[in-house]
């Protein structure tokens, strides 16, 4: 089903693809991919996609088991690898030799991933609500919630929904914990326990990218009330080579949700710095930024 209505859209699945729609803008060559959440799908960039149309070719991406895409087989164990190739596929078929990526919570994991197996595919990451190193302990509740005997006895809806509320606890929080929650409704337990475990094991991701050098430039965005992951990632951020840390003020974790009209400009100008199309402006090198604006020198 095409969920937003543009005539240059397409989209196509099957068992052995993800489904997937893009938006075409013929005066512009360069593309940004966007992955949503656990739990989303690409409808939730509903308020990107009317900025970044103007001046890019959208590639919107139901992950697997999400939207309408089909569940990964049960026989494949690695997640973020299955996913990875498929993603490297729709790249292909479409022509599209590297692109921008914007992802979401969980979806920020699967840019990782890609990031350390197939740089050249990437010009630029923009990660919001990166979800790298938990508080110690909403790790140690996750793992509980995902032991085996636990995750058989509970519904397994039951500790998506109280992750909800406990990530996004707030009143300014409720657009985006009521969005999620019920595009959550639409998951299987396969599906919620495969991106359960790649949530869970997320830190791994991280330690393996604290060994690299990274060459993309990345710019995480996180809201100063995102108080699971906030820590983690101002520290991740703080020792990675070409990357830059934005903290949107009272905000939470899908920070594209909450603040839209600030993290469109945030997103456009990051990505315009590492455009072949435009003319890009110099950022100044400043580790984390904090406010409504990032500072730029000519």
């Amino acid at each position: 089903m095409n969920k937003f209505s543009n005539e240059t859209n397409e989209f196509f699945t099957n068992k052995h693809e993800l489904y997937y729609e893009t938006i075409t803008n013929h005066a512009h060559k360069e593309w940004i991919v966007l992955f949503h959440g656990l739990g989303g799908n690409c409808s939730i960039f509903y308020k990107q996609i009317p900025t970044l149309k103007e001046q890019y070719n959208l590639l919107l991406i139901d992950l697997p088991g999400h939207g309408e895409s089909s569940n990964l087989p049960s026989e494949e164990a690695n997640t973020l690898y299955a996913t990875s190739k498929l993603v490297i596929d729709i790249l292909d078929k479409e022509n599209i030799e590297s692109a921008h990526f914007v992802g979401v919570s969980s979806g920020t994991i699967l840019m990782q991933y890609l990031a350390m197996h197939f740089p050249n595919r990437i010009q630029s990451m923009v990660l919001a609500g990166a979800s790298g190193k938990w508080r110690k302990w909403g790790e140690i509740l996750g793992k509980t919630t995902l032991a085996k005997g636990i995750r058989n006895l509970l519904p397994y809806k039951l500790p998506y929904v109280t992750f909800a509320y406990i990530l996004m606890p707030k009143v300014n929080h409720k657009k985006s914990r009521g969005i999620f929650i019920r595009e959550a409704n639409k998951l299987s337990k396969q599906s919620y326990l495969r991106w359960a475990f790649v949530i869970r094991d997320s830190y791994k991701i991280y330690n393996e990218l604290s060994k690299l050098t990274n060459e993309i430039p990345k710019l995480y965005i996180c809201g100063n009330e995102d108080h699971m992951f906030i820590d983690g990632i101002k520290s991740h951020v703080q020792n990675e080579k070409n990357s830059n840390l934005y903290i949107i003020d009272k905000c939470g974790h899908v920070c594209n949700i909450e603040k839209p009209l600030e993290f469109n400009q945030l997103t456009l100008d990051f990505i315009k710095n590492q455009s072949t199309q435009l003319p890009s402006v110099r950022e100044e090198k400043i580790k984390i930024h904090s406010g409504t604006s990032i500072k730029k020198v000519s």
